[in-house]
Formats: C-alpha cells, sequence, structure tokens
C-alpha cells in the first residue's frame, strides 16, 4: 500500500475557500457558519467552526462554551489589524504566512493571546534569528510578559555577546532594573568594568529623573 500526498494542492484549495468567500457571495454562503469582525475597519470574514477550533485553543474552548459569540456566530476584535487578522485567518486555512521585521510582533501577540501555538514558535524563531540592538529591550519586555522564556534566554544571550557595543547605546538606558541586575550577575562577562561602571551610572541618572518625574505627575 502506498500513501500519496499532495499538501500544496490541499493548502491552495482551502486557501481559495477563504480567499473567495466574496466572490459569488451566494454560492458560498451557505460554506461558512462563523463570522469574524475586525473592528478597526469593520471588515467581515467568514470562516468555519470547524477550522478555527482545529486551529486554535481560544476558538475550541468559546465554542465548547456556548457562549454569546457561539450563539450569534459571530466575534468582533478590537484588538487587531484587518492585514494581521487576514493572514492569521489565511494561516489556519492555508497553512502558510509571511512573517517579516514589520508584522513579527503583531502576529506574535495577537497568538499568544488566542492560544495559537505553533504560530507562537514560528514568531519566537524568527525574532531570535533577527535581534537587533534596536529592538532587544523591547524584545526582552515581551518575552518577559508573555512568558516566553526561550526567547527570554536568547535576548540576554544576545546581549552578552553585544554587551560592548550594547553599553554605548542609548537602548542600555532603556533596561528595567531587573533585566540589568540579570545582566550584572552573568559570569561570563567579558567588557571592560570602567565602561560598565560608566554606563551604569549614566544608566542609575536617567531612572532617578524620570522616577522624579512620576512622582511630579502623581502630585
Amino acid at each position: 500500500m502506498e500513501t500519496y500526498l499532495n499538501l500544496e494542492k490541499l493548502s491552495n484549495d482551502l486557501k481559495n475557500l477563504f480567499q473567495n468567500q466574496n466572490q459569488n457571495e451566494n454560492q458560498y454562503e451557505s460554506y461558512f457558519d462563523f463570522e469574524i469582525i475586525c473592528e478597526q475597519n469593520k471588515t467581515s470574514f467568514k470562516t468555519h467552526k470547524s477550522i478555527l477550533s482545529s486551529r486554535s485553543e481560544y476558538f475550541k474552548s468559546l465554542f465548547n462554551s456556548k457562549m454569546k459569540e457561539y450563539q450569534e456566530n459571530k466575534l468582533i476584535l478590537k484588538d487587531v489589524s484587518n492585514s494581521i487578522l487576514f493572514s492569521i485567518l489565511n494561516y489556519f486555512y492555508s497553512g502558510k504566512i509571511e512573517i517579516n521585521l514589520e508584522n513579527v510582533i503583531e502576529i506574535l501577540i495577537f497568538s499568544s493571546k488566542y492560544l495559537i501555538d505553533e504560530l507562537i514558535e514560528i514568531c519566537s524563531n524568527f525574532i531570535k534569528n533577527n535581534l537587533q540592538i534596536e529592538t532587544i529591550v523591547d524584545i526582552l519586555k515581551l518575552s518577559e510578559r508573555m512568558n516566553l522564556n526561550q526567547l527570554l534566554d536568547s535576548s540576554y544571550k544576545f546581549i552578552f555577546e553585544n554587551l560592548h557595543k550594547f553599553i554605548k547605546t542609548s537602548f542600555f538606558l532603556e533596561l528595567e532594573e531587573n533585566h540589568l541586575n540579570s545582566i550584572l550577575l552573568n559570569d561570563f562577562i567579558l567588557i571592560n568594568e570602567f565602561e560598565l561602571f560608566q554606563s551604569i551610572i549614566k544608566w542609575g541618572k536617567i531612572n532617578q529623573i524620570l522616577i522624579k518625574f512620576q512622582i511630579l505627575l502623581i502630585k
């Protein structure tokens, strides 16, 4: 017995089903049973509960709970752009998605909120392979907030390997105290101690000013 696979055709057929939903609307209307609306520009996407629940634990729980959205066959999303929502829904159907530096964070945040594990892994790996000094502090904060431990470890590793450059930039001053402590406690820092000390002093002065400013705002 031989097994034949034509995953490319399967992917294209399902992609076309999703993307052609607004063409010959009467013909395709009965195929869809759930609507997702992007509140930002009121764009509506027709989908299938079976597809959504098989691709996301969030939707599986939503449909099993018989909540209002399940009863109305409609979900309104306020926290995502039209382009990102289209890309993710298209991925649900086709298994294909374009990840780049401009969209990866938004896709990662959406995937984390709506429990799309495979996309979380895809985005995390993309970020790990494209870490930059200009964005490393944001990635540190994001990975910590979202409990992405592997990405957090990779971010610290990147900082350790580029610390001699990093401490000379304004991005070093954006570190939070716990991040700075984690860097200083590393036993493998290979850097001029005087340069590091100067950067820490500058970090302390900047953060003291910010703290005083926040206190004034509260008062």
